[in-house]
């Protein structure tokens, strides 16, 4: 019986010493795959070594650095968050944290990472950094010429515009640690030709608006953003008046506004917005909805797609809509490319979180757009070029009825200059 017991108690430490050894050399397999930079193999050899029951803080800090310099924001984000937990006096994790969440385009929460972090998890270079986003500048134009058909006379409201060019001037900025603003005034001049049934031979003019817009967004929690919006258009608008057989003209301050509320969903592969605002353009009154899914196939900035729906119920003119697909990739570290489509009936809406209006009877039933991204660390430069299929029809502004469609074309360019203060 003693021998029976010595029998099976040496093979019980013979098999132990075969598992130890075993993994002493998955081990320094995978030490030498981290030196090589051979993530595939690294995170194969380190499958097996989870696999077996054995899970510490440097394997998790191999598979995290590599997944780090690949880029695999995601993945480096859940190795040091386990590594973190093995070594919770590790400040270097800490920094690497930090840094995927900004490099996957997460900035807000990246600093929302940093406020939880006390004196002593943070390093040297974590203590240097700001506890808020830094203001910005952002100043862009653009300019778009349509095709022009003109009527001798046409005794409903129709505008035949040559050309429109937007020039806007915005500043981001801090209300807190976790709430930030921005302002922007624009400036919009239209030359058209306008016919009304109190001027169906038309009239010539360069029109102008003046816009104000503003936003508060505020981090609720991470990767979860609200915020609410408004937006204010200023224009004169001239009527002409036939008074015992004398015409006069009037000239009057109207004023439209835009309202909404947004909420913002932000992961590593998936990103969400939807909002929803109401507005009066064009003695009407509209009720919209906007929504945007953003898919990150590899959890960074370096290939993205976006698909995004509109939907708008006007009072007077009933249901209209636009989709978008977008897509966006890196060519090279201070280049990016961006371009896509949109499809639509839409006109008195406005897109993008109210930032872009269209109150006008225009509408733009195709869309095709791209643009040049140039990141650098102290600007953001945009520039880019649409083409548009428009769809003009003259309306019967008391009938609420739409005639004589005219099928023509705009071209347009643009540039966006952020300059961040840091």
């Amino acid at each position: 019986m003693r021998t029976i017991i010595v029998i099976v108690s040496v093979l019980v430490l013979t098999y132990r010493l075969g598992a130890q050894t075993d993994i002493a050399s998955l081990d320094r397999l995978n030490y030498q795959y981290f030196l090589g930079k051979d993530y595939k193999n690294l995170k194969r050899t380190a499958k097996e070594i989870l696999n077996q029951g054995n899970d510490y803080y440097y394997l998790r800090m191999r598979l995290g650095i590599l997944a780090y310099e690949n880029q695999r924001y995601a993945y480096a984000y859940r190795n040091f968050t386990r590594a973190k937990q093995q070594n919770p006096f590790d400040t270097v994790t800490n920094e690497y944290l930090y840094y995927c969440y900004l490099l996957a385009g997460r900035q807000a929460d990246a600093l929302q990472f940093l406020r939880t972090l006390s004196e002593n998890d943070k390093n040297s270079h974590l203590k240097s950094l700001p506890m808020a986003k830094a203001p910005e500048l952002i100043l862009s134009y653009s300019y778009t010429g349509y095709d022009v058909k003109k009527y001798h006379t046409n005794p409903l409201n129709f505008e035949a515009i040559e050309n429109l060019a937007v020039l806007n001037a915005g500043l981001a900025f801090n209300f807190s640690e976790r709430a930030n603003g921005f302002f922007q005034y624009s400036n919009t001049s239209k030359v058209a030709t306008f016919y009304s049934p109190s001027d169906p031979s038309g009239n010539y003019d360069t029109y102008k608006q003046n816009q104000f817009y503003f936003s508060y967004k505020s981090q609720i929690t991470q990767g979860f953003e609200f915020s609410g919006y408004t937006h204010w258009v200023f224009f004169t608008d001239v009527s002409n008046v036939s008074t015992f057989g004398r015409r006069s003209s009037s000239i009057n301050l109207s004023t439209e506004s835009l309202f909404g509320l947004n909420f913002t969903l932000i992961g590593w592969y998936l990103r969400g917005v939807i909002n929803f605002n109401y507005s009066n353009f064009a003695n009407s009154n509209q009720f919209a909805t906007e929504a945007y899914i953003t898919y990150l196939p590899f959890s960074n900035l370096n290939l993205y797609s976006t698909v995004s729906g509109f939907y708008q119920l006007d009072k007077n003119w009933g249901g209209t809509y636009q989709s978008n697909f977008d897509v966006g990739f890196k060519v090279f570290k201070y280049l990016w490319v961006e371009s896509g489509m949109m499809i639509g009936n839409s006109f008195l809406y406005s897109r993008n979180l109210g930032r872009e209006l269209n109150n006008s009877f225009i509408i733009p039933s195709k869309s095709f757009y791209g643009s040049l991204v140039i990141p650098a660390k102290k600007f953001f430069l945009r520039v880019g070029g649409h083409y548009s299929e428009i769809n003009n029809y003259s309306w019967d502004l008391v009938n609420y009825t739409k005639t004589s469609k005219l099928v023509l074309n705009a071209f347009g360019v643009n540039a966006t200059l952020t300059i961040k203060f840091q």
